[in-house]
């Protein structure tokens, strides 16, 4: 039997009479390999990969590089284990009202647990489900919506997965347990899941006569919005986190002139500090985007809009992205405990435990997360849940972010502003680094240039390491 070696930095095991050095993965030396013992059979590769930037698990021999859902490399990616579960079998119906991330992942696991269990999907947009974060490559003409698609339209019937994509849910009867379409049909279920998602925040408002004013939420967005801002039209991108810089980055790759406002003092506030935003909007204004922090939209005009700080900027059309709220109207109508999402425990139950919730319409410990990767993890809680598995509690993910452009490239992950925290800084010309540690504890980083170390600073901040074991992230 083959010896097996597992790096502690971060955690990715190799077989072989001595360990890779350096890890292939983070770069660890030597000294960070353990040898272990005998392979247990819980821990047995599973042909599943997982991406620790987004969270979206991938079947094959080899993980899919770039990821196809957040465009992390090869280092983002670690093997699954099974777990051990051996799949039953029943003739519960579950229906799923959703067709994202949390809805999919929420059919897998079921799928998983239940071999002949009727599965129903009602898909709201009236497509099956696609990498929203990948709406930004669709709008720079970068992919099509084959290459959107999580999975292809056969693996639904392969798996035996109805979807629902020629109507709505518009009601729910939980004494009758039914769920009633926008088309009259009705559809009965043992096991209910809310995966309602969420709608765009538009704090900007059109009038007759001016400029449209579009958000990117849904694919049918980037769709109008390909069509309405074609080469040479010039858009104005209002708000400047994450996604509203991929957005304007998709719209420059089209061929559009644009300019990008931000109320903040500076660029993607929760998913860099103050050197990275700096680097970030230096390297967007190279390419020909202008930026401007600190100032909003004060109307939205014929000719294009007028700032907050009276300037008027020439468009002919104003894009919005500022932020995402959960869709709850079946919610309400159920009379379920909501706040700003809905309600759920560490097994995604809502106030009727018959009834569970995830991704960006729920609330878990007073946060709607808004992220793929926390939707993907509870989808899959919430399916184990609803077969009946009330051990697998949800952990809210480490929240990553990688950002790639042709000469510039930002990864992110935990907590990156706070009291009491101490940084560790490197910076060697276009390379920058920053740990952030609480208490001894590793809880953040921000990488500016090529980074190979992303699972692993996943890995660190999720189990906390300390300062001497995550020294090889600074390179």
């Amino acid at each position: 039997m083959k010896k097996r070696w597992k790096c502690s930095l971060c955690g990715q095991i190799f077989e072989g009479e001595t360990p890779p050095v350096p890890c292939p993965v983070c770069g660890a030396g030597a000294e960070a390999f353990t040898l272990l013992e005998e392979e247990p059979a819980a821990t047995k590769p599973s042909g599943r990969w997982k991406c620790t930037v987004c969270g979206q698990i991938f079947e094959g021999e080899n993980p899919p590089v770039p990821c196809p859902v957040c465009g992390a490399g090869v280092e983002a990616f670690v093997p699954v284990a099974e777990d051990g579960t051996v799949a039953g079998a029943s003739d519960r119906r579950f229906v799923l009202i959703g067709g994202g991330a949390a809805a999919l992942s929420a059919a897998q696991e079921i799928r998983r647990r239940d071999r002949t269990a009727r599965i129903t999907m009602i898909c709201g947009e009236g497509i099956i489900p696609y990498n929203r974060p990948g709406l930004s490559d669709f709008v720079a003409g970068e992919a099509d919506f084959e290459a959107l698609a999580v999975k292809p339209f056969g693996w639904y019937e392969e798996n035996k997965i109805r979807l629902i994509c020629d109507a709505q849910a518009v009601s729910v009867d939980p004494e009758k347990r039914c769920v009633r379409l926008s088309d009259g049909r009705g559809i009965p279920y043992d096991r209910l899941l809310l995966a309602t998602g969420a709608n765009a925040f538009c704090p900007v408002q059109g009038t007759e006569g001016a400029v449209p004013v579009r958000v990117l939420r849904r694919f049918a967005d980037a769709m109008e919005l390909v069509e309405a801002a074609g080469p040479g039209s010039r858009v104005l991108v209002v708000g400047g986190g994450i996604l509203g810089v991929e957005a304007a980055l998709g719209l420059h790759a089209r061929g559009v002139t644009v300019e990008m406002v931000e109320l903040g003092a500076r660029l993607v506030g929760p998913q860099a500090d103050d050197e990275g935003a700096a680097r970030l909007r230096a390297a967007l204004e190279q390419e020909g985007i202008r930026v401007q922090t600190g100032c909003s939209v004060a109307q939205v005009t014929p000719t294009g809009a007028t700032l907050s700080s009276g300037e008027e900027i020439a468009a002919d059309l104003v894009l919005v992205s500022a932020g995402i709220r959960s869709e709850l109207t079946l919610a309400r109508q159920l009379g379920l405990k909501i706040d700003r999402g809905i309600q759920v425990d560490a097994w995604m139950q809502t106030s009727d435990p018959d009834i569970c919730a995830a991704g960006d319409c729920a609330e878990f410990d007073g946060r709607v997360a808004g992220l793929w990767n926390a939707a993907l993890e509870m989808g899959t809680v919430a399916g184990a849940t609803m077969c009946g598995a009330k051990g697998a509690a949800y952990r809210q993910p480490v929240p990553a972010t990688a950002l790639s452009m042709e000469h510039f490239t930002l990864f992110s992950a935990g907590r990156l502003s706070g009291e009491g925290l101490r940084e560790v800084v490197r910076q060697e010309g276009e390379r920058y680094r920053k740990l952030l540690f609480d208490g001894g504890r590793l809880v953040g980083l921000v990488a500016v240039g090529p980074f190979e170390g992303a699972a692993a600073a996943i890995a660190a901040i999720d189990r906390g390491a300390g300062e001497e074991e995550t020294a090889a992230l600074l390179g």
